[in-house]
């Protein structure tokens, strides 16, 4: 990071009293002592499974210029206050306001961490770009977002997530974005939520936080995009299947090489093996003509060769399409059509974990993954979770059974694969998806 601010400039903005060595000044924030550097200022955040006021004593150990705490700490500076998240979220909005560059938020059901790698990877080939740690879109990890850009930030890309009303509208409090992009929305997070309408009245919640000024990047073949963009009156830059950005054309290659035709900028060829992407990459384009670049094809190959989402690799006679990183439905149901247009004549095998979060509609949305599944000819299926035995009842026509355990599932796979067979792996982050791969590669070894 490139800015300074004063630990007396920090207990005035979170309303601390000031403290003797207020004249201080730090450049890093940290949450985590075990990735605190000497002069960081630590928060001490408090959650369900943590209390980082225990934690003050070693921030001080590891130099920390002062630590943000509900009570006083031997060892250091500390600016006591009732809430240290709301403290961080205060000196977040303080810090942004410093700063007079575009923030480019985004949020949706599916693809925003994609789409916000990629819109930073074309703009850096024109500017300085701060952006979203990983996926950090929560309540803590927008503000640490807010606090990567510095003196030398051109424009920051910021990604916003939520389960519950309300949410990313607080994080636009503290954003103050001036473009806005909803990347798709489906039903994800139903439980807080309870609907669809209620998740798309969420995403809304971004582009009614941008001014009379604020641009609006619209995907026009999302029909609750569409929808929200009727309501908005400032810039709309609209891309899909019409528009200002067109895909034209949409192939496979090769595999995991896809062929986009693009209008106006022409012929991409990236490493993706999901079409479900392709919107991602547009809305990429779309926000980087918009910002003078003219370059797409390098800056979007090397993001994609990046990206945490669906890694294919090689486990002895397999192709594995490793999509571990999470699963909601419209997610799910891209990755078993990337899996059925996969180049090559091999059977179709998929570990698919359980979509947490997904309240009363759970049995219903699990039975559609196995449809969608025999839909799409998969022959094998092994599904783990609450709600395994729904996805394999649905799955009509395809060898289906309930595994528990990820080495077992493994040793199915193992039993099963042939030369050129394709494995689908993915299931929500909690159901750790990754150790059916971990297995397979013992197995092979």
């Amino acid at each position: 990071m490139d800015w300074r601010h004063t630990v007396d400039e920090l207990a005035g903005v979170i309303g601390a009293a000031s403290p003797a060595a207020g004249a201080t000044a730090f450049g890093r924030v940290s949450t985590d002592t075990r990735r605190l550097e000497p002069g960081d200022v630590f928060f001490a955040l408090k959650g369900e499974r943590f209390d980082g006021n225990r934690f003050v004593g070693e921030a001080f150990a590891r130099g920390a210029a002062a630590a943000v705490t509900t009570a006083d700490h031997d060892g250091g500076t500390c600016l006591v206050v009732d809430d240290p998240l709301d403290a961080l979220q205060h000196f977040a909005a303080f810090h942004r306001a410093q700063y007079d560059v575009p923030v480019i938020a985004l949020t949706g059901s599916c693809g925003k961490t994609t789409a916000k790698d990629l819109i930073a990877a074309v703009l850096g080939t024109r500017y300085t770009v701060a952006k979203t740690p990983g996926n950090l879109n929560n309540d803590i990890g927008c503000p640490l977002s807010l606090l990567e850009i510095g003196d030398k930030t051109d424009v920051a890309v910021i990604e916003m997530g939520a389960n519950h009303t309300g949410e990313i509208a607080a994080l636009c409090r503290l954003a103050q974005p001036n473009e806005a992009a909803i990347t798709m929305v489906g039903p994800a997070h139903l439980e807080g939520f309870g609907t669809v309408e209620n998740v798309a009245s969420a995403k809304a919640e971004i582009v009614e936080a941008l001014g009379p000024k604020g641009v609006f990047y619209v995907n026009v073949d999302d029909p609750w995009c569409r929808h929200i963009a009727e309501r908005f009156s400032g810039q709309q830059v609209r891309l899909g299947s019409s528009g200002e950005v067109v895909l034209e054309a949409c192939a496979f290659t090769g595999p995991g090489e896809m062929r986009l035709d693009i209008a106006p900028v022409g012929e991409l060829r990236l490493p993706l093996a999901c079409r479900a992407h392709a919107v991602n990459v547009l809305l990429a384009v779309a926000v980087g003509l918009r910002h003078g670049v003219r370059e797409f094809q390098r800056p979007l190959r090397k993001a994609c060769g990046d990206l945490a989402r669906f890694k294919v690799v090689v486990i002895g006679p397999l192709v594995v399409i490793d999509d571990t990183y999470n699963a909601n439905p419209a997610s799910m149901a891209a990755a078993l059509e990337a899996l059925a247009e996969w180049p090559g004549q091999g059977t179709r095998m998929a570990a698919l974990g359980e979509m947490l979060e997904l309240g009363d509609a759970a049995a219903g949305l699990h039975r559609d993954v196995g449809e969608r599944a025999a839909q799409l000819g998969v022959s094998h299926l092994l599904a783990t979770g609450p709600h395994a035995r729904d996805v394999v009842a649905a799955a009509e026509g395809v060898q289906a059974e309930v595994i528990d355990d990820p080495q077992a599932i493994a040793q199915a796979v193992y039993r099963l694969a042939r030369p050129g067979d394709m494995l689908l792996v993915k299931g929500s982050r909690g159901m750790r998806m990754e150790r059916v791969i971990e297995a397979l590669r013992e197995l092979y070894a």
